[in-house]
């Protein structure tokens, strides 16, 4: 394989005036860079790009740490950050870590020892120190509400919940369950904390029986609605942080011969294609531009065209027939 020794020597330039025509710099004169690109062609010559990138300080790519890959909310801000650094020429690492915090290490030591130009984080059950001590090694972005000087793109989960819990208000429910995702998370702590807080200053019943946590899937929502169904007492309405989830317990009480929403309303979360084609109340965020934003947020991090700040996306709520 050629090298630059080689090119300089066949196009009878220096080294150095090689490395600027490959470097796109200025001060080469046209006749010297022609002579660079012809003995380029000749020897068909590929630069090491990742060499080029070492130079540079920079590998242009960005990391994003994701508790699962095949959620829906993950693929979608997957998409939006994919769409994003498409525009901005960067590539994209994912890395799935299944809240497994030896594999958010992963994602930090690529920060740390330079292999990613910036790390956006979707999700973590690391703490604020630990995020604190991996921005000294370059910039993050998180894209949910955390704790600590870093910069944040986020959706707003506690007023999805203050969504959510004013329409239950207004159709005149008063005993409320609560299905949550990862309680641990960013997100988890926000809507579990505006949950209860709207509960006592409502003076809603709610039972630790109609407490669950660490539901993702259709199948969990079945799971939960079968729980439910064993218990002395119902509640009459059920807030769900996922879609999905809120479908599985839909379809499981129709099983039971319960119905929705006379015998027990359900709220989901996200928006997805699944809640419109059961016609569940659910709240919309925009997760595809969530993903656009926080790669924008880390662009210009990188190139310090930007100070650290928090951006916060809006919600909507979708009333269906759920409730």
């Amino acid at each position: 394989m050629a090298n630059i020794t080689e090119i300089a020597r066949l196009a009878n330039v220096s080294r150095s005036t090689v490395s600027r025509v490959l470097n796109d710099h200025p001060y080469v004169t046209q006749q010297k860079k022609e002579a660079v690109l012809e003995a380029i062609r000749l020897l068909d010559y590929v630069p090491n790009r990742n060499a080029i990138n070492l130079s540079k300080g920079k590998t242009n790519i960005i990391g994003v740490m994701v508790p699962q890959i095949n959620h829906p909310f993950f693929n979608h801000l997957i998409s939006g950050m994919g769409e994003s650094c498409s525009e901005l020429n960067l590539s994209l690492l994912v890395n799935q870590t299944n809240n497994d915090i030896d594999r958010e290490r992963i994602s930090f030591d690529q920060l740390r020892y330079k292999q990613i130009d910036g790390l956006v984080i979707a999700s973590t059950v690391s703490s604020a120190s630990d995020l604190s001590e991996i921005s000294k090694y370059g910039p993050i972005v998180s894209c949910e509400w955390l704790e600590g000087d870093h910069a944040q793109v986020y959706i707003d989960h506690s007023n999805g919940i203050e969504l959510v819990m004013n329409h239950l208000k207004e159709r005149g429910y008063q005993r409320i369950a609560l299905c949550l995702g990862n309680p641990d998370s960013g997100v988890g702590k926000s809507r579990k904390s505006a949950f209860y807080k709207f509960i006592r200053n409502n003076s809603f019943t709610h039972s630790k029986e109609w407490y669950f946590e660490k539901k993702y899937s259709f199948e969990d929502g079945k799971d939960v609605m079968n729980e439910l169904y064993k218990l002395p007492s119902l509640p009459r309405a059920i807030v769900v942080g996922n879609d999905y989830v809120a479908a599985g317990i839909i379809h499981q009480a129709r099983l039971l011969k319960l119905r929705v929403p006379e015998d027990l309303a359900v709220t989901g979360f996200d928006n997805q294609s699944i809640a419109e084609a059961m016609d569940i109340t659910t709240i919309d965020q925009p997760i595809h531009q969530l993903g656009i934003e926080a790669v924008k947020m880390i662009d210009s991090l990188i190139n310090c065209r930007h100070r650290i700040e928090e951006h916060t996306l809006c919600l909507q709520l979708v009333v269906r027939q759920s409730t």
